[in-house]
């Protein structure tokens, strides 16, 4: 059979394989590696036996319901707990404001740039930032800018933003795209000053902020949680998007956006293409376990667990980061960002951990113009067992002595 040659639509022409999967599939599935790449929740994580006692509930008093068409907006019942829980525990406005169930928060994003960007505009994002997003701004003819990041402020360079924002004076730039707590992959929260900061250039150059918050429950120090974008916003200026993949399960696939009104309908209009509606039995399945269950007593086990992992993947960078890479110290999430000193070679650091049977993911795979963060990794915490992240740190801290004496002396 000769080679055929299809003409594929220029927006996504160019798009190629995501490489965090490709590299992550490779780790997955070997047996013998130790997986400190994808943003996997721990199998501790599961309610298994309450899922599997609601599951009985739901089949026994509403089947028919979850196997026929649903409403696209998502299930009322649901829809209603969201809202109650974003006003109560984020402060969130919930009337001007309206909550559209995704499947999973990716798509989310995805209907989100389909509305907005138009071939040739410009979406602004964190120089470090969630791979998916930087995938589906293309896919729409959309070009990505990275903003500088300052680690040391766990924020955008605000300054930056204005003055990029005040230069576009054709008005492509259309959306700001950023996880503010506990970014992915860097791992540190936006403070109070920068996300008002942040509000308040694009509410006046009137960019829309889509506020990414797949982690925000889980923030295990000992302190206030920092209020959400989206709860300065009198305007309807900011997106607000959030996932049961971190606190429930990513195999529910169930998202949610939280939109002004007109937005949200234009949302709505966009999911009736896509996929007209999420997996009703998981609707059923969360706003049961809700109904029946204390979901704030099992965040606060995630908040246990995974502060336990944290916290032994931070002591152990300590004890091994010494002179050949230094290390972002988060207070929740699923990450940590490392950095390797300048004068260690990154393909040989890599050969190096590939030999020692060590997954991570390179710093490039999730920035916004796929290079310029060579010298950097993202470590995750939170599906490795404590032995796991031991012994994980040990091997790294090894690859990286050994590609700092393979690398060439400068001349």
């Amino acid at each position: 059979m000769s080679e055929k040659r299809y003409e594929f639509a220029t927006r996504v022409a160019g798009l190629l394989p995501n490489p965090l999967r490709e590299q992550a599939k490779h780790v997955q599935e070997a047996d013998d590696y130790i997986k400190l790449t994808y943003g996997y929740p721990s199998n501790q994580a599961f309610p298994v036996e309450k899922l599997a006692k609601i599951s009985e509930k739901i089949y026994r008093d509403h089947a028919f319901d979850f196997m026929q068409y649903g409403e696209t907006e998502g299930i009322p019942r649901l829809r209603a707990q969201i809202k109650e829980r974003l006003a109560k525990y984020q402060s969130l406005d919930v009337e001007n404001n309206d909550v559209l169930i995704t499947s999973g928060s990716t798509q989310g994003m995805d209907l989100v740039f389909k509305i907005f960007v138009n071939e040739g505009d410009i979406v602004l994002t964190e120089e470090q930032t969630f791979v998916g997003a930087v995938n589906a701004i293309k896919s729409y003819g959309g070009t990505v800018q990275g903003l500088p990041f300052d680690f040391s402020a766990g924020s955008i360079d605000t300054s930056a933003l204005k003055a990029t924002l005040e230069a576009d004076t054709e008005h492509r730039i259309k959306v700001l795209y950023l996880i503010p707590t506990f970014q992915n992959p860097v791992g540190t929260s936006m403070p109070l000053e920068k996300r008002q900061e942040v509000y308040d250039i694009c509410q006046a150059h009137e960019v829309m902020i889509y506020e990414d918050d797949p982690y925000g429950d889980l923030l295990y120090a000992e302190k206030t949680a920092i209020p959400k974008i989206k709860s300065f916003d009198q305007t309807g200026n900011v997106i607000y998007a959030g996932s049961f993949s971190k606190i429930l399960a990513p195999g529910s696939r169930l998202g949610y956006l939280l939109a002004p009104k007109d937005v949200f309908d234009k949302l709505v209009l966009m999911k009736q293409v896509a996929d007209s509606f999420a997996n009703l039995y998981w609707q059923y399945l969360a706003s049961q376990l809700i109904d029946d269950y204390d979901f704030n007593e099992h965040i606060d086990y995630l908040r246990q667990l995974y502060k336990e992992k944290m916290d032994t993947m931070i002591s152990s960078l300590a004890q091994k980061s010494d002179d050949n890479m230094a290390f972002v110290v988060p207070d929740g999430g699923y990450f940590i960002s490392v950095k390797l000193n300048d004068d260690i070679e990154t393909e040989a650091f890599y050969d190096e951990l590939e030999q020692r049977h060590i997954g991570v993911i390179p710093g490039n795979i999730m920035s916004a113009a796929g290079s310029g963060y060579e010298q950097y990794f993202r470590l995750n915490f939170t599906l490795p067992t404590l032995s796991e992240i031991k012994i994980g740190i040990e091997r790294i801290s090894e690859a990286a002595a050994a590609a700092k004496q393979t690398k060439s002396p400068v001349i």
